[in-house]
């Protein structure tokens, strides 16, 4: 089926929401491509084996440290490419990275990644699941190339479901658990209603009456072992009406695009624990802008060209490509952990939660940058490479525990 220019550009769009949502160079704690999985990778420092300080302070009781998780793309450039990074505790165990499909499956789920962090025992577990797009068509033709379209790796056909009903049909059929307290993400919302109206004026400017819609929600989920959650999700919909100019026949479209889908699952002894690290992951997600450029490119000139025949990978060449090349060096490493520690806490997609479930409060970090990390604790310190100490301990100090360089950061005033 031909598609109109404008609704491949849609698409495009829908792909900046996503990253613009979430968020860093190779480093510590990589996580890899498709079967890439492994511990998030820390220096002990000065602790003995059994994880203890020469004081007898033990890590995640006395105090937590979290570190930067690296989120690899080994499909689409010549060598693996850090995508995205995002501060996870540093015991806890990483596993992900980003996937390319083929161009003759889904377009719109082209580009996708997914992240599972599990703590030490086991009890916690984050995850990020991939990005789904699906539609359907009044026209009884087209519907039906949908459908065989869909048998053959394309994308699927259903309704178009907003993120409350997304959540509650994803929740039982595919988490097998109950979902309660569906409620808006005033902050995640307050940033779909403007793609909106940004789709909607480029629609009405270029008469193509498609219309777009966004909606993003949290709820609590509820296991059937007694086991508790909390899911975030974020949906934008496509919808044009319209009619056969020779029959009257209705032959409008709709579609829906799941680009954001986090839930994290723990025992409802330890919700408030888990909260407060599902805070910090998504506060923290930054997205390294030469992967996200060079993706959109690609994107863009895919969405112009039509490509035959299968491709066994992608390859992302060209100025992009290079640029990422000249950011081996230490010099351009640094200016990337100076960008990372830059990104505005202000910013709406990173401080959600501290509007919602206030488990997230703002430090500033060694060099005055302002930082969202775990609300509960009274000390923290920072290093240049990303890595955070959080303690309610007064006595403790990492320079003398750990043997290590770590600068005391402070809570901005009120």
């Amino acid at each position: 089926m031909k598609k109109h220019p404008l609704f491949l550009i849609g698409v495009i769009l829908l792909f900046c929401v996503l990253s613009n949502a979430c968020g860093g160079l190779l480093g510590e704690g990589n996580t890899s491509g498709q079967n890439g999985s492994g511990p998030v990778q820390s220096k002990s420092g000065n602790r003995s084996a059994s994880g203890q300080t020469p004081s007898g302070l033990v890590e995640g009781k006395d105090y937590i440290v979290l570190k930067r998780v690296r989120i690899l793309d080994e499909m689409g450039f010549d060598k693996p490419v850090e995508a995205m990074s995002l501060l996870a505790p540093s015991d806890w165990r990483a596993a992900g990275g980003v996937r390319w499909k083929s161009v003759n499956e889904c377009r719109a789920e082209i580009v996708s990644w997914t992240m599972e962090l599990t703590s030490p025992d086991g009890a916690i577990r984050f995850s990020v699941l991939p990005v789904h797009y699906f539609g359907i068509s009044e026209d009884p033709m087209t519907q039906q190339s949908l459908i065989a379209a869909s048998q053959q790796g394309g994308c699927k056909v259903s309704p178009p479901l907003n993120a409350e009903q997304y959540l509650e049909n994803m929740a039982r059929t595919e988490l097998g658990a109950s979902v309660s307290n569906i409620r808006t993400d005033e902050s995640m919302q307050a940033v779909l209603d403007k793609s909106s109206a940004d789709d909607n004026q480029a629609s009405q400017q270029y008469g193509t009456g498609m219309t777009s819609s966004g909606s993003g929600v949290y709820g609590t989920l509820n296991y059937p072992d007694g086991t508790k959650g909390l899911a975030q999700i974020g949906v934008m919909m496509s919808k044009k009406e319209g009619r056969d100019m020779y029959t009257g026949a209705p032959n409008g479209f709709a579609s829906t695009f799941v680009f954001h889908q986090a839930v994290i699952r723990y025992p409802s002894a330890r919700e408030a624990e888990a909260l407060k690290i599902f805070g910090t992951i998504t506060a923290s997600h930054r997205v390294n802008p030469v992967w996200k450029q060079a993706k959109e490119n690609f994107l863009t000139r895919l969405g112009n060209v039509e490509h035959a025949g299968r491709m066994e990978r992608l390859r992302l060449m060209g100025e992009q490509s290079k640029a990422y090349a000249k950011s081996q060096s230490d010099a351009a490493d640094a200016r990337m952990r100076d960008w990372e520690r830059s990104q505005a806490s202000s910013d709406a997609s990173h401080n959600r939660f501290i509007q919602t479930i206030r488990e997230v409060e703002t430090w500033k970090d060694g060099e005055g940058n302002p930082v969202e990390l775990n609300a509960g604790y009274s000390h923290g310190w920072s290093k240049p490479d990303g890595s955070y100490i959080l303690t309610n301990n007064s006595l403790f100090d990492p320079a003398v525990e750990l043997q290590q360089d770590w600068v005391r950061m402070q809570k901005p005033s009120r």
